[in-house]
């Protein structure tokens, strides 16, 4: 079943053995691919669980379909990473919602730095939350990321303690790389980590003696300089490769 063939069911439309599908889904569903009763398609409740199903009723804007098997965490790693990037300008982080999702970043915190450009202040979170939607479904996930609240920088090393792995990408790290971080960790015993990724202008002396101070393991990601979306994209592949969540 191809990746647009995949359709989000909110949770609370999912019955034992059923399920309904409505608003837009519905309409792609029955007027764009023009499904029709007995017909299959796929449907995921972003909170881990896959359906395989079959349309038994179509009515004027919504449908129940029969639950013919249902499968947990399709598509998930186990490995649950979360990226936290200063907000950028306008477009851009919402590019690195995207692209990091399909990639298979869990979560995703706006951070506000002391080098946040001004234009770049604030996001909108609903936007946000439909890309991640839209992401979820076209990567073949189960589970939808959520985009928290925008944090300071300050914030987020306080509060960063419940991470397994805690990672800063900084362009000055010298020779220090992941695979050195990750070699002298039990990468095995790695459910949880945190990925830091700065604004254009970087992390402040003072927010890396911080992240330092907080645990944090700084690294670099080779010679040449990357803009921030590219960074975050790079970085988080970079991690989830590592601990072998992107090997088939």
């Amino acid at each position: 079943m191809d990746a647009q063939d995949i359709f989000y069911v909110h949770p609370q439309d999912v019955a034992l053995d059923s399920l309904m599908i409505r608003g837009d889904e519905f309409h792609h569903l029955t007027h764009v691919l023009r499904k029709k009763s007995g017909e299959r398609f796929a449907a995921v409740d972003g909170r881990g669980n896959y359906f395989d199903c079959e349309i038994e009723l179509a009515q004027r804007d919504s449908l129940r379909a029969h639950i013919l098997k249902k499968k947990r965490l399709f598509g998930e790693p186990v490995f649950k990473l979360t990226l936290a990037l200063a907000l950028l300008k306008k477009g851009k982080f919402e590019w690195v919602v995207e692209k990091a999702t399909e990639v298979g970043a869990s979560n995703f915190i706006p951070l506000q730095t002391e080098h946040t450009i001004p234009q770049s202040q604030s996001i909108n979170p609903k936007r946000c939350q439909r890309i991640v939607l839209a992401a979820m479904k076209q990567s073949r996930r189960s589970i939808l990321p959520a985009v928290a609240p925008v944090q300071s920088f300050d914030d987020l090393c306080r509060t960063a303690g419940e991470f397994d792995l805690k990672l800063l990408a900084h362009e000055k790290a010298g020779d220090a790389s992941l695979d050195q971080i990750l070699s002298n960790t039990e990468s095995r015993y790695l459910k949880s980590g945190l990925l830091c990724i700065g604004p254009e202008g970087g992390f402040s002396a003072d927010e890396v003696a911080l992240a330092q101070e907080s645990g944090f393991a700084i690294f670099g990601m080779g010679p040449r300089r990357l803009r921030s979306e590219t960074a975050a994209i790079v970085g988080a592949a970079l991690v989830l490769d590592r601990l072998g969540e992107l090997k088939s």
